[in-house]
């Protein structure tokens, strides 16, 4: 064997020696590496998890989420009151149940006892139980024997927990005023929504902790953030008085056989607003809300027809224009005069003025207002309070009144303005601008609001009276009185009369128009009478509106004047206010001697 030959097999016996060594070396650094890379990671993450904040955060809400549950509660929301301090709207607990979604796994059987007594469908149970979340809210709110009967079935993961809830201690009755709040107890109409940063107060947040089956480990939490409660609300509306009016109000329309009306009360002297009553039954065309909480006495426009005549004479007497006792060609009940064409339903040749109001003379209106032109005539609109925002007293969902320039108006367009027709009016506008006769010529500003208190009862915010501006002179305010309590006494107005007390008040009955035939409907009206009593003195001013009347004798002094006599003489007495009328018994009448003839003789 030559030296080549061994050197061949030397390298053959080597050079696996030398692989599995290189092999060693190269597994060895590899695990090296491999180990400093997963300490580097170790090391990296420690840090993160120990130094920096932001992955502390993130783990401490995951732990959170899986062993603790954020509840927002509503707070309890302020009161509101009425003018004697008692409740209309207050908060009171009422059971609420919430799951874990990831515990709650209830059977058919439960869920189909669980929908009973939550009526609602199983198929909506089962939807709630599926969801993903740590938790989720099954029903809010509940009866108290709902959750009685809920806590019977002792369903694992369904848990309950007490919410403030709105009570309403006179049902239905204020709800056009007072308005309604959601599930959330946020307001959602009427004084509710209007006032909403007022009453609602700041939420209350509590913290649940619950173990690793989703079960609360206890009830309160001491971590709950403090609830603020919100203010208290007191109105001027006197709950006795708007009890009153919504009785009559209900009772007149139901003879009527009528859609809808209302009827406010108001303090002549101070603008306070004591009732607005209001009744639907029969749905309105193109009206989408509920109705039982529509407020027809702030929301409605509608033309008011003869109850603007004693406001716009007096403007026009006012102005030295016409005296009470100035005989008018009343045309024995037709007038034309180019476009224009007025009808009177009294007619007669001539009227006094004074006869124009009581027996409501369309012809002799026109005569009268005629002297004061379409500029002054707008003019007296406007001070009279009407489209004017000052009516309006921040309730959501209140209007105010429509008046085209005058620059705009055609003849016949001027003509049927003198009378109540052509311009859209509020009642608030209405019983503000009576108000104004029946103080002796003041514009009042209406409110609802008396004052704001706090929760312990302390006073925040007080309203008072505000005198918008003088309207009518003294003189010519006590002659419109005089007038209207004789349309009462004598005229169209008869059915508003009361035995123990005076009262002075005008009718009206308007046409509506049809926008179907874009005209005035011949069987579409709406009724009225506004007035105040005692006149010699007076107390209220009281407006009734019946809308679109079923009964062929729909007319205001017929429908809507016994309505106002119910509330007045209630209300009156309710007030203790003095009776100004001597009230003889028929026995007495039968003698022939009255009292105040036999004390005269003494």
């Amino acid at each position: 064997m030559n030296i080549q030959s061994l050197m061949k097999l030397y390298r053959q016996w080597t050079r696996p020696k030398q692989a599995v060594e290189s092999f060693r070396s190269q597994r060895s650094k590899g695990l090296s590496i491999g180990f400093f890379v997963v300490f580097a990671i170790v090391a990296v993450r420690a840090v993160t998890i120990q130094v920096l904040s932001p992955s502390a955060d993130i783990l401490e809400n995951l732990a959170r989420r899986q062993y603790q549950s954020k509840i927002d509660l509503a707070p309890y929301r302020g009161n509101i009151y009425d003018r004697r301090g008692e409740p209309l709207a207050i908060s009171i607990r009422r059971p609420s149940f919430y799951i874990n979604p990831r515990v709650f796994d209830p059977n058919k059987e439960e869920i189909k006892k669980l929908a009973k007594i939550l009526n609602m469908p199983p198929a909506k149970v089962k939807s709630i139980a599926d969801k993903k979340s740590y938790f989720a809210w099954m029903a809010r709110k509940l009866e108290r024997t709902q959750a009685d009967q809920i806590n019977e079935l002792k369903i694992e993961g369904i848990w309950e927990i007490s919410e403030p809830s709105r009570f309403y201690p006179s049902g239905l009755q204020m709800a056009p005023i007072l308005g309604t709040v959601g599930i959330d107890n946020n307001g959602m109409s009427g004084l509710e929504l209007a006032y909403e940063k007022v009453l609602k107060g700041d939420n209350l947040t509590t913290i649940r902790h619950r173990d690793a089956r989703g079960k609360p480990i206890y009830q309160d939490s001491i971590l709950a953030t403090p609830e603020k409660t919100g203010q208290n609300i007191v109105l001027t509306i006197d709950s006795a008085i708007q009890d009153i009016a919504q009785t009559a109000l209900e009772k007149g329309l139901n003879e009527a056989q009528a859609k809808s009306g209302f009827a406010l009360v108001s303090d002549p002297h101070t603008g306070r607003i004591l009732a607005i009553a209001n009744k639907s039954l029969r749905p309105h065309a193109g009206v989408v809300e509920d109705e039982t909480l529509r407020n027809f006495g702030l929301a409605d426009t509608f033309e008011p027809g003869s109850v603007v005549k004693p406001l716009l004479i007096g403007k026009v007497l006012d102005a030295g224009l016409v005296k009470m006792d100035e005989v008018h060609n009343t045309y024995n009940g037709f007038y034309r005069e180019g476009s224009i064409k007025i009808h009177d339903d009294h007619p007669a040749a001539t009227m006094t003025t004074e006869d124009v109001i009581a027996h409501s003379s369309n012809i002799g209106t026109f005569a009268i207002v005629r002297r004061l032109g379409p500029e002054r005539l707008y003019n007296s609109y406007l001070d009279l309070g009407f489209t004017k925002p000052e009516q309006l007293m921040g309730i959501a969902g209140q209007s105010r009144g429509r008046l085209s320039r005058y620059e705009k108006w055609a003849p016949s367009r001027f003509a049927n303005l003198a009378f109540g027709q052509g311009i859209a009016v509020t009642a608030m506008e209405m019983v503000q601008a009576y108000g104004a006769v029946a103080n002796g010529g003041t514009l009042m500003k209406p409110y609802i609001i008396d004052h704001i208190e706090s929760a312990e009862g302390g006073m925040l915010e007080a309203r008072s009276s505000e005198m918008l501006r003088r309207v009518y002179s003294p003189e010519a305010a006590f002659k419109i009185r005089q007038v209207l309590q004789k349309t009462v006494d004598e005229g169209t107005g008869s059915k508003a009369k009361i035995a123990e007390y005076t009262t002075a008040g005008k009718t009206g009955t308007s046409q509506k128009f049809d926008i179907t035939i874009h005209a005035y409907s011949p069987n579409l009206r709406v009724a009225g009478f506004i007035g105040f009593a005692p006149a010699t003195d007076p107390h209220l001013v009281i407006y009734v509106v019946v809308d679109e009347p079923g009964t062929k004798t729909g007319y205001g002094g017929t429908l809507a004047a016994p309505i106002f006599k119910e509330i007045a003489e209630e209300s009156l007495r309710y007030l203790n206010v003095a009776p100004d009328k001597v009230v003889v018994p028929k026995d007495v009448l039968a003698k022939g001697v009255l009292p105040s003839a036999k004390k005269s003789a003494n």
